[in-house]
């Protein structure tokens, strides 16, 4: 019996040792995965005039793209420049995230990822145009202008806008009626570049037919009076052979960057009316406008 102990005692030990061999031959990796750091550039922002804009990072095309909007063609020589790098990555052709950059040409970020360098091309451009903000919108009253019929003015630019004939539930049946014309402030002066009428009546009842848009172009504020050799004639509409399916693209001017217009305030003046027999009843549920970058 003893014997037979002392055999697998010989045995265990002998196994051990083997065991002990293979470990020291092959090694123990005890090091983690190398994973690499995605997104390696998890956001970049601009100081576009007094605001700061996000750009667009393309990780496929390793490409990074700003738009803006208040900067001049002088302003890209030297943009301020923020840059969000993941924690797991490094930054290498610059010393810091905050940076000034001449982007009046493409300019290349380095970044690793801890697998390798990734080359990011940044470029901006300046918009041509732009959408005014409708927040600083608000009535304007002049002393000829129509009284309210139904809704209220402000429900012209609270971004309802119906995507066909008849959906009245999708802006809750909302719109602002009146008589003749209206007018307002858009809370700054703008080179207009677009203006586009969203309408709530399909082509019938007090949808305006014949119509015409209006801004004043002197300094300060409109007289009162309301009076329209004050001001400027600036386009017509005449929808007359508009059909449904127009509807939801609504009634359109433009006007050439060449001689662009400068203003603040505006005026919708409705000459004739889809009611039989016609009226100067005017029916909208939106107006949207457009200035130049200039």
């Amino acid at each position: 019996m003893k014997k037979i102990i002392h055999l697998l005692y010989v045995m265990l030990i002998g196994l051990g040792s083997v065991f002990l061999i293979s470990c020291n031959e092959e090694g123990m990796d005890e090091s983690l995965p190398l994973n690499p750091a995605l997104p390696a550039i998890k956001g970049v922002k601009v100081l576009d005039g007094p605001f700061i804009v996000e750009a667009t990072i393309s990780n496929e095309k390793r490409t990074i793209h700003v738009d803006l909007l208040k900067a001049t063609p002088g302003d890209l020589k030297a943009l301020k420049v923020y840059l969000h790098i993941s924690k797991r990555a490094t930054l290498i052709s610059h010393a810091d995230t905050a940076l000034v950059l001449d982007l009046t040409k493409p300019q290349q970020i380095v970044v690793n990822n801890l697998y390798k360098d990734l080359t990011y091309t940044m470029t901006a451009s300046i918009r041509e145009n732009f959408e005014i903000e409708k927040t600083d919108f608000k009535e304007f009253r002049m002393n000829n202008d129509g009284v309210r019929g139904e809704g209220n003015i402000i429900y012209l630019w609270d971004g309802g806008i119906m995507s066909g004939p008849e959906k009245y539930g999708e802006i809750g049946y909302r719109n602002y009626l009146t008589q003749g014309s209206f007018t307002f402030d858009m809370g700054a002066h703008y080179y207009l570049y677009k203006f586009r009428a969203s309408l709530y009546w399909a082509y019938t009842n007090v949808c305006p037919k014949k119509y015409q848009l209006w801004g004043y172009l002197g300094e300060g504020e409109p007289p009162l009076s309301g009076n329209w050799d004050d001001w400027t004639l600036l386009g017509s509409i005449d929808n007359s052979t508009s059909t449904l399916a127009d509807f939801a693209a609504g009634d359109v001017l433009e006007f050439p960057k060449q001689g662009a217009k400068r203003m603040r305030y505006v005026r919708v003046r409705c000459l004739e009316s889809y009611r039989v027999p016609p009226t100067t009843h005017i029916s909208l549920c939106e107006v949207t406008l457009w200035a130049w970058n200039l």
